[in-house]
């Protein structure tokens, strides 16, 4: 098309017709690029973090106890979003702008062949400032992520000790530590920023030498070489490889940084796993226990080892020796059953006008705040739908309490 723009025998019909056909087909294949980007990328992402929740599942209790909740945090969010969203269209922008890239010099190349002699040299240094850019790029991408956990960590920490912080009135102590974490975290990141505008700069330094040549070598040309077509399309081509060679080289730098994403997940991928549920070799015959009702209580000074024990029963850490010979229970020492008023534990959707609790002894019936109920005992709750029904109050006190609660 360009040999023959200025031959008159090539209506302009013919050429709307050409570039239409061909912008037609690019959009088709760009259609499916896209499409093929996005399922790609969800079954990439599908399998990582499958892989990445059955690791965290299955981790033993001596993995959370060693390490932040802010880390976990941080490569189940910021890191998954970047494998979500950003790493398949990076990665498909950065072979693109890179195809472009090189097309943009084959044509030069086809025009003017001396340019051969500045441009290998030019990539050669172009590959050796993407190197050296990239060593310590992602050193701070490395560090950004790191720091964002500590971002994490300690906002879940002050969400779940909020009462406590207000209590001692250290709101802006926390506030002050959030802010510094926060200044923390986006010090790397603006150094990356730095370092990527000083790779672009050296980038858009080299195309432009490259261009200087290559216009150079057209107006050496002895006349009559090439039409004014492929002049003219030779030095758009030009113009935009100082776009496309720098475009190429920072996509290239930021997919490898983002990779640095995948690698943090795939580190807690493989995590040691627990034993497995079931033992075969140990499991228990399918008639144990043949006998039971005996109990057996565990009572004594803090620090004698009675979470030890129990972590021990329940399997939160593996025993090395020893059986069970019965069945067991655990009494949580957290002594709070249930939050809000008893009316709203007992019928939170409101179904019944009147609730009746039996407590078996008043005496173990312990009331807290205005939140928190505390109740040691077994309840015997009836529900009437119909108040009409409802018994009256303190009917049955000759043995027991009985309490009416037809409101909050």
């Amino acid at each position: 098309m360009a040999a023959n723009v200025d031959d008159p025998s090539v209506t302009t019909l013919r050429l709307i017709l050409v570039y239409l056909f061909i912008g037609l087909g690019s959009s088709v294949v760009l259609l499916l690029r896209t499409v093929l980007t996005v399922v790609l990328g969800m079954q990439e992402s599908r399998a990582l973090i499958s892989g990445l929740l059955v690791s965290l599942f299955r981790a033993p209790m001596s993995f959370y106890d060693s390490t932040p909740l802010g880390r976990i945090l941080s490569r189940v969010s910021a890191d998954l979003s970047i494998v979500d969203l950003d790493l398949p269209f990076y990665l498909i922008f950065a072979v693109g702008a890179t195809i472009n890239c090189y097309c943009n010099l084959v044509v030069l190349v086809v025009v003017t062949w001396q340019v051969l002699f500045v441009s290998i040299p030019m990539v050669f240094l172009a590959i050796r400032l993407q190197s050296y850019y990239f060593s310590w790029a992602k050193e701070l991408m490395r560090i950004n992520g790191t720091t964002k956990s500590f971002i994490a960590n300690h906002l879940a920490e002050s969400v779940a000790g909020v009462i406590t912080i207000r209590a001692f009135k250290e709101e802006d102590r926390f506030f002050a530590k959030n802010l510094e974490l926060i200044d923390t975290n986006g010090n790397p990141f603006f150094h990356y920023f730095i370092a990527n505008e000083w790779l672009i700069q050296r980038l858009e330094t080299l195309s432009a030498t490259i261009l200087a040549f290559a216009s150079l070598c057209m107006v050496l040309l002895p006349p009559g070489t090439f039409c004014s077509g492929f002049i003219g399309m030779a030095l758009s081509y030009g113009l935009s490889l100082n776009m496309s060679f720098a475009f190429s080289i920072n996509l290239q730098c930021m997919l490898a940084n983002y990779i640095m994403s995948v690698e943090r997940l795939d580190q807690y991928s493989h995590i040691t796993s627990e034993a497995p549920e079931v033992i075969e070799e140990n499991r228990p015959s399918v008639d144990w226990p043949t006998e039971g009702g005996h109990k057996i209580g565990i009572v004594d000074r803090t620090g004698s080892g009675k979470t030890t024990l129990i972590g021990a029963l329940f399997r939160l850490v593996e025993p090395v020796g020893g059986r069970i010979v019965s069945f067991f229970g655990i009494i949580p020492q957290d002594p709070t059953l249930f939050t809000g008023t008893v009316r709203f534990n007992l019928d939170p959707l409101g179904f019944s006008k009147c609730i009746i609790i039996n407590f078996r002894d008043n005496n173990n019936i312990a009331f807290g705040t205005r939140k928190t109920t505390t109740i040691k005992t077994t309840l015997k709750i009836t529900k009437f739908s119909n108040p009409q029904k409802c018994p009256k109050p303190f009917d049955h006190i000759s043995s027991s309490l009985t309490k009416v609660i037809s409101g909050n």
